[in-house]
């Protein structure tokens, strides 16, 4: 009898044991996963900062300067504020090259694509962790992307008088890239507009800052939405 209750008690402990270590794993993915969303909502602000800070370097009146320095400046702290990513310092170190020379559309590009990289690893480990509406993230961004490639050619494209050669193959690809009727009928109207008054137009007829008004709404709200999707 007393062999049966001291088994049963031994029994009774070991159940006990393994179901505090399950609590003590689950608390501890929880306070992972939750380290890792803000670290994604960081990279996401990060992300749309960097883009408008592209898309005003192809500006040059005193407001659109003025505007790109208050970005930098909000860029900065960010910095200051994303803990934990392993490839941030060399990301801030590139932001810093930019700063120096902030109307380079190059090197924007470099630093968005590695801040993507950044967010399709935080979305490849939080949907390991057991998270499944940040799927398909990564690729949400890089479709973004493309519109914010096409607002910083655009801005860029209209100081002239005629729309450079190589600005037009490229905007013209990501052109037929949003044309997707997926994309809705806002983005056919701004592509057709852009096609009609900037890309194959005899002669500009938008100014850099009618571009970047046209498009920036844009990728705000679709930013937003994917940012509200992860909260």
């Amino acid at each position: 009898m007393e062999v049966s209750i001291a088994l049963t008690l031994a029994a009774c402990l070991v159940l006990f044991g393994n179901h505090l270590s399950r609590v003590a794993a689950d608390r501890h993915r929880r306070r992972i996963s939750a380290k890792d969303i803000q670290a994604l909502q960081m990279a996401l602000e990060v992300l749309q900062f960097v883009q408008k800070h592209r898309g005003l370097g192809g500006q040059r009146d005193a407001a659109a300067v003025a505007q790109r320095l208050d970005v930098a400046n909000r860029i900065d702290r960010l910095w200051q504020d994303w803990q934990g990513e392993e490839n941030r310092p060399a990301m801030r170190a590139l932001w810093q090259q930019i700063r120096q020379n902030p109307t380079e559309f190059e090197p924007h590009c470099i630093l968005i694509e590695q801040l993507l990289e950044s967010i399709h690893v935080l979305e490849l480990r939080l949907a390991y962790q057991g998270n499944p509406q940040v799927t398909g993230l990564c690729d949400a961004c890089r479709a973004l992307e493309d519109l914010g490639r096409l607002r910083g050619l655009a801005v860029r494209a209209a100081n002239f008088e005629t729309c450079p050669l190589d600005m037009q193959v490229q905007m013209r690809y990501l052109c037929q890239r949003l044309a997707d009727p997926i994309g809705g009928n806002t983005l056919t109207k701004l592509v057709e507009h852009l096609q009609r008054n900037l890309i194959d137009a005899p002669r500009v007829s938008l100014a850099p800052a009618d571009c970047y008004a046209l498009i920036t709404p844009i990728i705000d709200e679709r930013l937003q939405g994917i940012r509200h999707s992860i909260a």
